[in-house]
């Protein structure tokens, strides 16, 4: 067979630096040839029978479609690093997770956690070049496996780009009754429903007990001159000092942004200072929301 270099260049280019042995070999290369180039330094071995080509860098990227790549046509991307790869979470996982049918043998490789798993094709699609779990999937499965505090992070930048919708989500968590992290996606679904507010403000009040932070109360009725009435969520009155307290960033639109800020502007026309935290904040660094909220009230004092 002849050399097909445009062929080779464009494969490679592709895939991001990468080559299976298979592509090599129908572009004209020779078992000895591709050994000569990885004796030689010119390609390097990334998995069995994909190889990096050139200067190409070893970058998360490659990586990952190293993986799918060694393991055929029928290895789909699951979890956080299927996640990563729709672009739902910014860091690829160190550990790639790819399902494979239950009967097929593959032997452990480096970096990836072999699922056993049949995935339908409705289940799955063709994204920049490997085959993933769909979007909706992929943040129930991803979502399952990070947990509350990231999975809630993963789940909430979904719902809010409009990536997924939330009764998608709901009605396909239906039937994974039996999979791992049920009980996690569905506290992350109830939170995503409305209950991230109630949740963050409860979390909000302990961590002002636990701190040993006084003389706030919970709700306090406003009359806001040119503005009218305005509950605060938790206010210190002899401070001036308010707490507003949001849940996900999925809840807020354009409108309530608007309403919040004419509201905050009245606020701080009545000589109010308004300390805003949410529900991500109160679950991860709530010593963070807690240092902020102290050296307010202590310039206030």
């Amino acid at each position: 067979m002849s050399l097909d270099e445009k062929r080779l260049h464009r494969t490679v280019r592709d895939q991001d630096g990468a080559i299976t042995l298979g592509q090599a070999l129908d572009c004209g290369y020779s078992h000895t040839t591709v050994r000569r180039k990885v004796a030689a330094g010119e390609w390097t071995r990334l998995a069995h029978r994909v190889y990096l080509v050139g200067s190409h860098r070893r970058t998360p990227t490659v990586l990952v479609r190293a993986a799918l790549l060694s393991l055929g046509g029928d290895a789909v991307l699951v979890g956080p690093a299927a996640a990563w790869w729709h672009g739902l979470i910014d860091r690829c996982p160190d550990v790639i997770d790819v399902a494979v049918p239950p009967r097929r043998q593959h032997r452990t490789r480096p970096g990836v956690r072999i699922v056993r798993r049949h995935i339908p094709p409705a289940v799955s699609v063709r994204h920049r070049g490997l085959r993933v779990t769909t979007v909706p999937h992929t943040v129930l499965d991803a979502a399952a496996h990070l947990g509350l505090e990231e999975g809630a992070r993963l789940m909430d930048r979904a719902l809010q780009q409009g990536r997924v919708a939330l009764p998608i989500l709901e009605r396909l968590q239906e039937g994974r009754s039996r999979r791992r992290g049920t009980p996690v996606v569905a506290r992350l679904l109830a939170l995503a429903a409305g209950g991230a507010v109630s949740e963050a403000e409860r979390r909000a009040h302990a961590a002002m007990t636990g701190a040993g932070l006084v003389g706030w109360v919970a709700n306090l009725d406003l009359d806001l001159p040119g503005y009218g009435r305005a509950i605060a969520d938790v206010a210190f009155q002899r401070e001036k000092v308010i707490v507003e307290v949001d849940g996900w960033a999925y809840h807020r639109d354009l409108r309530a942004f608007l309403r919040d800020a004419r509201r905050q502007n009245a606020l701080t026309a009545a000589g109010w200072i308004v300390v805003r935290t949410n529900w991500h904040q109160i679950v991860g660094s709530p010593e963070e929301f807690l240092d902020v909220l102290r050296a307010v009230l202590a310039a206030r004092t």
